[in-house]
């Protein structure tokens, strides 16, 4: 028998994953917005560890897939966890990267979020991780806000037959697939 709590569907899904709300977004997305405009960044991302898109702002970058970017980002930073072991360290916190055009900064938020940069090359290395320190503790705070946040009895919530009830219609519409 184990001695582990019992959790409930909802709280199951928020201890795997983070969970946002439209509000959580709306502020991720200010934050962004404002921290491109400032700093010169072309592009700016909040991803999971995972490589999963939270939020995106800025302009598209000629030639990029912006998922596919996230999804090599979160790979490369677990590549960089395990330098960071061989030398000891707990984990690396940033990754820097530059080439002939842009170069694009990674910081650790939390545990389980990466906040990525890309910039062009004309703005000064010294002067991105300025910018990107700022903004992680920015984000940190609405990440931590929205990782903390307790079940609220009164937030709408799906029926436990909901997927049933989503087939059954789906059904009805457009026949059994």
């Amino acid at each position: 028998m184990s001695n582990e709590p019992v959790v409930g569907a909802n709280e199951a899904l928020r201890l795997r994953r983070l969970v946002f709300y439209a509000a959580d977004t709306d502020k991720i997305n200010a934050l962004l917005t404002a921290f491109v405009k400032k700093s010169g960044a072309l592009s700016a991302m909040v991803i999971d560890q995972e490589g999963h898109m939270v939020s995106r702002q800025g302009f598209k970058i000629a030639g990029s897939d912006p998922t596919a970017m996230a999804a090599l980002v979160a790979a490369s930073f677990v590549s960089t966890r395990q330098v960071a072991k061989l030398l000891g360290e707990a984990e690396f916190t940033t990754m820097s990267q530059a080439g002939g055009q842009h170069a694009i900064h990674v910081q650790l938020i939390g545990s389980r979020t990466l906040e990525v940069a890309v910039f062009p090359i004309s703005v000064k290395p010294g002067m991105i991780q300025v910018y990107c320190k700022e903004l992680a503790k920015e984000l940190e705070a609405v990440l931590k806000a929205a990782s903390e946040r307790k079940d609220d009895a009164q937030t709408p919530k799906l029926k436990e037959d909901f997927s049933k009830d989503m087939k059954d219609a789906l059904d009805k519409m457009f026949g059994d697939l």
